[in-house]
């Protein structure tokens, strides 16, 4: 397999808050542990795609289905979807693009996870512009 990365180019907007449910859920928690190294920050950095360009590679890593995978769950009868994670960088800080199986966006949105607040860390905003680097492998 051949590593390869890509810079997304995107603006930061306010999700629906879900994300914070399903990020600090315990045993997403800790299969993210496992799989990435942290405990996230309980909520995704969403970001919306600039260009077709950015929306064909987020679909390519979509249906490659090639990260770090957590595969579906039931907890007291309630299903957690299947994720790919995809390690990166945001500026200088540590960044995973989640790809879930059942979410409420396309693939002109970006979530990211992070072990830090990023929206503090980096001072962002709703419009902020962010171009996440997201590592990915190849066949």
């Amino acid at each position: 397999m051949k590593k390869g990365s890509y810079t997304f180019h995107g603006t930061v907007f306010k999700g629906s808050g879900r994300g914070a449910y399903y990020v600090g859920h315990p045993e997403y928690v800790k299969r993210f542990k496992e799989l990435l190294g942290y405990a996230p920050f309980p909520g995704t950095l969403n970001v919306k795609l600039d260009t077709e360009e950015d929306i064909r590679q987020r679909e390519r890593l979509r249906l490659r289905g090639e990260g770090l995978r957590i595969e579906e769950f039931h907890v007291a009868g309630e299903r957690f979807s299947s994720v790919n994670c995809f390690k990166g960088r945001l500026e200088d800080q540590a960044i995973a693009l989640l790809i879930v199986a059942i979410t409420d966006y396309d693939d002109s949105v970006l979530e990211l996870i992070s072990p830090v607040y990023l929206r503090q860390k980096l001072h962002l905003k709703d419009g902020s512009a962010v171009s996440p680097t997201i590592e990915y492998y190849s066949r």
